[in-house]
């Protein structure tokens, strides 16, 4: 009988890892222009162009926009993310939400689809995810987590190891546990400028030629002001 299990064991490791291999080659090939690690998992994810993700990354139910990279060990689930996001290592995004108001903290007592062995629960009579929502240009830090429903302005920055438990300004730093407001990266008319100007939405051909631009604040501000 151990044998038996055993063997179906390694059956259906085989059939789930001849899937993935099949899935993640099928999404490669739909998205010529991105590099997608063999060993990362995404399903029911949409991808801009120029998207990386990096080994060991779990994505589910997601849009990542374009030029957006997701380091190495990435959870990410029921979130859209904007484009010229630099995510780093073993960040943590919509973990999901567990009942803090009856007895017990447990699914199997409040969720009845959970795939837990043994579940209680006639059905599901809670909110167990909210789906969350990053700007453009976002750096999240190496082992951030980000709480279900939060919305995270285009142009902030999340400190390593941050727990975000409400919503981030766009071009806001923040950073701690919980998150706290740290700082803005420019004054407010700055802020402002960059945002109506959603340079993120430059053609290609804009940035091949200007790229150096993009490395002088100074210069860039007065090219948006010159632009109107």
């Amino acid at each position: 009988m151990i044998l038996i299990k055993f063997l179906k064991n390694i059956f259906v490791i085989s059939i789930n890892k001849y899937k993935h291999i099949y899935s993640i080659s099928k999404l490669s090939k739909e998205n010529p222009t991105c590099d997608l690690n063999i060993t990362a998992q995404l399903t029911n994810v949409t991808l801009g162009k120029y998207v990386k993700i990096f080994d060991n990354s779990k994505i589910y139910n997601s849009k990542i926009d374009s030029h957006t990279y997701i380091q190495m060990n990435g959870r990410i689930f029921n979130c859209s993310i904007g484009k010229f996001c630099s995510i780093a290592v073993s960040v943590s995004i919509a973990p999901g939400i567990h009942d803090l108001n009856n007895i017990s903290t447990h699914p199997a007592f409040y969720q009845k689809s959970s795939p837990l062995p043994k579940v209680f629960s006639r059905n599901n009579s809670v909110v167990t995810c909210k789906n969350v929502t990053i700007g453009h240009d976002v750096w999240i830090g190496e082992k951030v987590v980000i709480l279900d429903g939060i919305n995270i302005g285009t142009g902030a920055i999340v400190a390593a190891g941050a727990v975000v438990t409400k919503d981030v300004e766009p071009y806001a730093v923040v950073g701690g546990v919980p998150a706290k407001h740290i700082k803005y990266r420019f004054d407010s008319e700055t802020i402002d400028l960059l945002q109506k100007s959603e340079w993120w939405n430059y053609p290609e051909e804009w940035f091949e030629k200007n790229s150096e631009l993009m490395l002088n604040t100074a210069e860039f501000i007065e090219y948006l002001r010159n632009d109107k």
